[in-house]
């Protein structure tokens, strides 16, 4: 694949130093937690004098997305960030080390981050997140492309393969929510099952954040995005788990933040209604790479259910990976990604 073209437009270089209210928080279950200080977090591979470059392209309808690009390896990757609305700071942290052997594009979706957000909220539906994805491959002079989608990322690049299933040429699902919206085995029962090990205390502190926030009522949105963030965190250590995710949701302008929980997250859900992709991918070729905790049982026959789904799929069960496996396993995780996206299936791969 050749390597990105570096638009002059926009451009700053440096060096790198209940239904409703259910379904936002089911969602936000794949966007791993807020950053914590932890001696037993390991330390990422180090990324040094990594050329980053910044902008912004046009979107479906000429919606302004904001980009950032790292490294300037003549591979390129496309990093598809989940939520929906957490923006790309949410998983940069983790997957820039990928830029010592790719140029890596990040991009905030519409309605996140630095990038436009519609005043018309129709404008935040599922087709207009597809053809901005088209757009990214496009104005990068992409034929074709590799891409890594984490948490509900998933579900936008699987809705674009539907479309465009010729322009995908190997893809990552990293911790990916389900292919099917509702279930046993799908994001509900997920979010439901983590919720019920929580204390009443606990979880009214969760849902008091996130009403504050839908509805628009906080007047700090960064502060209470961060507390939001804080209570996932304290369920998810109540489920066993130890997130060590360095990215945040909650890592973008004041207004953004606030917009993502109002109006970009029950948009894009909305428009998506009850998503099954478990028969609608069985003809599409591409090469898909999931990466997921091994040790979680409940998320276990999701990502079955996705390698069932596609015929050239294989999953990647890691140790002690809890809810970000890039973040807490990069020396097993970030390896395995590189050598998928070179067109080889890392080691420890398994089918279905």
């Amino acid at each position: 694949m050749p390597p990105v073209r570096h638009p002059q437009r926009h451009r700053r270089c440096h060096w790198h130093r209940r239904p409703l209210a259910r379904a936002l928080r089911r969602a936000a279950w794949a966007v791993a937690p807020a950053a914590v200080a932890c001696a037993r977090t390991p330390a990422p591979p180090p990324v040094t004098r990594v050329l980053a470059h910044e902008g912004f392209l046009a979107g479906a309808g000429g919606t302004r997305l904001f980009y950032r690009v790292m490294g300037s390896a003549p591979d390129t990757v496309v990093v598809v960030h989940g939520g929906p609305g957490a923006g790309l700071n949410a998983v940069r942290p983790d997957l820039q080390p990928l830029a010592r052997t790719h140029t890596v594009v990040f991009y905030d979706q519409r309605g996140a981050g630095r990038s436009e957000l519609p005043a018309d909220t129709t404008r935040l539906d599922a087709r207009a997140h597809v053809e901005d994805l088209d757009a990214v491959r496009r104005h990068f002079g992409l034929a074709s492309m590799r891409v890594v989608a984490h948490g509900f990322g998933a579900v936008l690049v699987a809705r674009y393969a539907e479309s465009h299933p010729e322009r995908l040429e190997r893809v990552v699902f990293l911790d990916a929510v389900a292919p099917v919206r509702a279930g046993p085995d799908g994001a509900d029962a997920l979010a439901d099952a983590a919720a019920a090990r929580a204390d009443s205390a606990t979880r009214q502190r969760l849902t008091d954040a996130e009403r504050a926030l839908r509805d628009g009522a906080a007047e700090d949105p960064v502060a209470t995005c961060r507390a939001y963030e804080a209570v996932r965190r304290e369920m998810a250590v109540a489920r066993g788990d130890a997130p060590r995710w360095r990215g945040s949701r909650c890592d973008m302008p004041p207004r953004a933040v606030a917009y993502q929980f109002r109006h970009a997250a029950p948009a894009l859900l909305a428009s998506l209604g009850d998503w099954d992709f478990t028969t609608s991918l069985a003809r599409l070729r591409t090469p898909l790479l999931l990466v997921h905790d091994a040790d979680d049982a409940d998320a276990l026959a999701s990502q079955r259910a996705w390698a069932a789904a596609l015929p050239d799929a294989r999953r990647l069960p890691v140790p002690r990976a809890g809810a970000g496996a890039a973040a807490a396993r990069p020396e097993l995780v970030l390896p395995a990604i590189e050598a998928f996206l070179a067109g080889r299936w890392p080691a420890g791969t398994v089918v279905p």
